[in-house]
């Protein structure tokens, strides 16, 4: 799932970072580092790092809220459903945001393969049993929104 998707993909999430990645602003603060700094340049990097810290609470709620909104949108939305077989069960995955994990999708077990069998081609045209992993996904996407809404208040 390495493309750009739109529903997924933030701004000040990426500027913030994650658990699982560096945030921008502190890559692009510590590449001077790397490459030996003039006493000019390091005045400049300074002031910039001040500046952001002064907002970076500021800039972690824009975050929260991006993670909510991107949420929102898949689980409003939701399309593109992609199925596995991985022993005896059927899985269900769509594209997801999570700060907190690596991977940028949402998974469930649909189903088994001794009640749907394992012809995933049948299994996409089986409008019932795709009902099924849409409503599970919905229920899990449901789940990790309120946990989002927990992170952050609004009025």
């Amino acid at each position: 799932m390495g493309r750009v998707n739109e529903t997924i993909d933030g701004v000040f999430v990426n500027i913030v970072g994650t658990k699982t990645k560096v945030g921008d602003y502190h890559t692009f603060v510590n590449a001077g580092a790397k490459t030996g700094c003039s006493k000019e340049l390091t005045k400049y990097t300074k002031e910039y790092s001040k500046m952001v810290d002064k907002h970076l609470e500021t800039f972690k709620k824009f975050a929260d809220l991006e993670q909510i909104i991107m949420q929102m949108r898949v689980r409003e939305n939701v399309k593109n459903i992609k199925l596995t077989l991985l022993r005896d069960y059927i899985y269900a995955r769509v594209t997801f945001y999570r700060t907190h994990t690596f991977t940028k999708d949402i998974r469930i077990i649909a189903g088994t393969t001794d009640i749907y069998g394992e012809d995933l081609k049948k299994l996409y045209k089986n409008k019932t049993f795709m009902a099924i992993a849409k409503s599970k996904l919905e229920a899990a996407m449901d789940v990790e929104i309120a946990n989002s809404k927990k992170i952050i208040e609004i009025s």
